[in-house]
């Protein structure tokens, strides 16, 4: 259990990844700057199966207290939510870090996470998250956007957007409020881009850390040009939701024009597959990623995390 003297918690919200998440947890333990720091795995799994791994894993000898718990109710945001209020259950508690159960961090990630909040006095920041592929996989995955690291100063950032390697103070949490991350997202994805966004909206400022980096596992099934595709639908639908999410009636018919306008820039742009095939999954991801934004717009969503299906090597790209 976590006691009443950790400054920072490193929550993991997992679900059915006990191998990875050992991984991770181990890599935890190697961390420099574990000093008032304290672990939450918040296991999503009503089998516990994350539950177990993550107790195997601390059992001896681990430098941090650490807290499991179970969250029966499934879905990416209630299990991010309960680690909030978790979090903020701990008085002594001033910075939630986050990081996901298929990622690892090196060394000093902790460390450059807190160095650059201290420095910029920042209430959310983000670092990179390095994708490793598995042996065999194809060239062009290293190269594509939906892969590719982003690189960033260190400093202020205008926006960011993932959760998956995130500092948060907690007086942005605060005056948040729950739900922290939107249910509306449950099953399609794109809470943590709401959860930014709303944060931002309250004046909240971000950074960027370059040197804390986190490590991703990239399954083989998802190496795989359908798949690169269909996580371009998906970001332009829950961009999308997002969007038209702050915004009145006049800001979603700008919204609309504004992605008519993109659907015609990326369709011109589609000659260019016939001679660019270093860039060919990209263009055709954007203009898939145009496409789905007027779906969305129309009141489309996307539950990508209710049903996951393999994605059949019949249907792959022939880019």
């Amino acid at each position: 259990m976590i006691g009443t003297g950790a400054s920072t918690l490193i929550a993991v919200p997992t679900f059915r990844r006990p191998e990875q998440l050992r991984h991770l947890i181990e890599a935890i333990a190697r961390l420099d700057r574990l000093e008032g720091t304290a672990l939450l795995v918040a296991d999503n799994d009503t089998a516990g199966e994350g539950a177990a791994a993550a107790a195997k894993a601390v059992a001896e000898g681990f430098p941090i207290p650490v807290e499991i718990i179970c969250v029966p109710t499934p879905g990416l945001c209630h299990v991010r939510n309960a680690i909030v209020a978790q979090a903020l259950a701990i008085p002594t508690v001033q910075r939630l870090v986050m990081i996901d159960d298929d990622e690892w961090p090196e060394p000093q990630w902790l460390a450059a996470l807190l160095t650059v909040q201290q420095r910029t006095g920042a209430a959310v920041v983000g670092g990179p998250v390095i994708p490793v592929f598995p042996e065999g996989a194809p060239d062009w995955a290293e190269q594509t956007l939906v892969f590719r690291p982003e690189r960033r100063p260190e400093g202020p950032a205008e926006m960011l957007y993932a959760s998956n390697n995130l500092l948060v103070i907690r007086a942005a949490l605060e005056a948040l409020g729950s739900p922290w991350f939107d249910p509306a997202f449950n099953r399609s994805g794109g809470e943590d881009l709401d959860f930014l966004t709303r944060l931002k909206a309250l004046g909240f400022t971000f950074a960027w850390a370059p040197g804390a980096r986190v490590s991703e596992w990239v399954g083989a099934e998802r190496a795989r040009k359908a798949w690169v595709l269909r996580r371009m639908w998906r970001i332009g639908v829950t961009d999308t939701r997002v969007a038209r999410k702050q915004r009145g009636l006049f800001g979603r018919i700008g919204l609309g024009l504004r992605s008519l306008a993109l659907l015609g820039l990326r369709t011109a742009a589609l000659p260019a597959l016939a001679w660019r095939r270093d860039r060919r999954l990209d263009i055709a991801g954007q203009w898939v990623k145009a496409v789905a934004r007027l779906y969305a717009l129309a009141g489309g969503s996307d539950a990508i995390y209710a049903a996951p299906a393999p994605v059949s090597s019949a249907k792959r790209g022939s880019f």
